[in-house]
């Protein structure tokens, strides 16, 4: 544990945003080939992404970009003729992701963001990712350093990912998959406590609007539009429809107060002296749950836009880009990998965690389209993911470890030793 937690502080202490992950990805491959866990690195190639139907902008151009992939192979049975087979049972991949958000204003935190401090009266860890994912991924290096240290053989394979852009496209997920490092089930080490696991997901749509108004001086400002306070009376119109339709919301989905949710994440507009602006450009995010779909909620963001534009003369003011993150809502209906969960966790005296939706995202869709089930559980408790002092209680983290360890031998089967 001690090594564990000084790997824990190490990973917080680097700042692994977007574009600049290369010192966390060799971190966690020297951790790995250290352990004898074979690790393959997959490339973040702007041409491959630009083949795959569901890659998410923006691509970068970044050169030594990858994600990372471990393996121990299953031993399985040997065959009747005397011959190991490779993997003679059911594979599991665990998938944990190495970026994180950026800290924010770090005046703002109790302890620097990456200092990994570690308060050792109540026993918890801080830092940004702290909670999102830097405890997933110790925990899948460390399910791997178990495994390899006791010898401990399972029949299927047990696969590990450890991806860049989670948290911006989900490019790291899908370009491992679309490399065949696939597995018969998934859990996604990241976003939930120990009472629960997520099996479905809202969907989530990003989107800029720009608006054009007439440009003027600002001492006779009346003669001209003010491209930015149309586009702000657009965005709060379009918010209150959105919202709206949280009144009609699936049963499933009334756990949440407003599973259909609108944020306004940037405004802009070039200042131009003395003159009224003449242009501005509003990124914007939606989650919605199904039966909702992309196009269903793109055409409905459309119709209240043109219906605003229509009402206030603004028509032909507007143009809507979508060109952020899409992705469709997602449900994993397969039982099984929740099962084994189940009774991994009741033979450990957990609570058996509950099903439950979330109106976040994650990696879980490309899964999905890849025919893959699986959920999301763990790391544990941990607080302000994406907030001023996120934080981690590190007495989840010999559960969780010895939990997932348990949870690989259930679902991919101990083989016997053969001499």
């Amino acid at each position: 544990m001690d090594s564990w937690i000084a790997f824990f502080q190490t990973l917080i202490g680097e700042r692994s945003v977007f574009e600049a992950e290369h010192a966390v990805v060799d971190l966690v491959a020297n951790r790995l080939n250290a352990s004898r866990v074979p690790v393959t690195r997959v490339e973040h190639s702007r041409a491959r992404l630009e083949r795959l139907p569901g890659a998410c902008r923006p691509f970068s151009d970044v050169p030594g970009r990858a994600s990372l992939v471990a393996r121990i192979p299953g031993c399985g049975p040997p065959s009747p003729g005397g011959l190991r087979r490779t993997s003679a049972g059911r594979s599991l991949a665990l998938s944990t992701h190495l970026d994180i958000v950026p800290e924010g204003d770090a005046r703002q935190w109790t302890h620097p963001p990456f200092a990994a401090a570690i308060d050792r009266e109540r026993s918890v860890i801080y830092g940004r990712g702290a909670m999102d994912d830097r405890a997933g991924v110790v925990i899948a290096v460390a399910v791997l350093e178990t495994l390899v240290q006791l010898g401990m053989p399972l029949a299927g394979d047990l696969v590990a990912h450890f991806v860049l852009e989670n948290e911006t496209t989900g490019n790291g997920t899908l370009l491992c998959l679309e490399a065949g490092h696939r597995a018969d089930a998934v859990v996604i080490i990241d976003g939930t406590r120990p009472d629960r696991a997520i099996t479905a997901h809202a969907g989530q749509l990003q989107f800029e609007i720009v608006a054009r108004g007439s440009p003027a001086s600002v001492s006779v400002s009346h003669v001209g539009v003010n491209a930015i306070e149309i586009l702000c009376e657009a965005l709060l119109d379009l918010r209150r429809g959105i919202c709206a339709l949280n009144e009609d919301r699936p049963d499933a989905w009334r756990i949440f107060p407003s599973p259909f949710q609108f944020v306004t994440q940037g405004i802009a507009a070039d200042v131009v002296a003395q003159t009224v602006p003449e242009a501005a450009r509003a990124t914007c995010y939606v989650t919605f749950p199904p039966p909702a779909t992309l196009a269903s909620m793109r055409a409905s963001i459309v119709e209240r836009i043109d219906a605003f534009a229509a009402a206030r003369g603004f028509d032909g003011r507007y143009e809507i880009l979508w060109s952020g993150l899409a992705a469709e809502p997602v449900e994993t209906r397969d039982e099984a990998v929740a099962l084994a969960l189940r009774r991994v966790a009741d033979r450990l005296g957990m609570t058996p965690p509950a099903l439950v939706p979330s109106t976040g995202t994650s990696d879980l869709r490309h899964f999905a389209n890849a025919g893959i089930p699986g959920l999301l559980y763990g790391p544990g408790r941990g607080f302000n993911p994406h907030r001023v002092d996120e934080h981690y209680e590190l007495a989840d983290l010999p559960v969780m470890i010895r939990l997932f360890v348990e949870l690989a031998a259930e679902w991919c089967g101990r083989a016997a030793i053969h001499v």
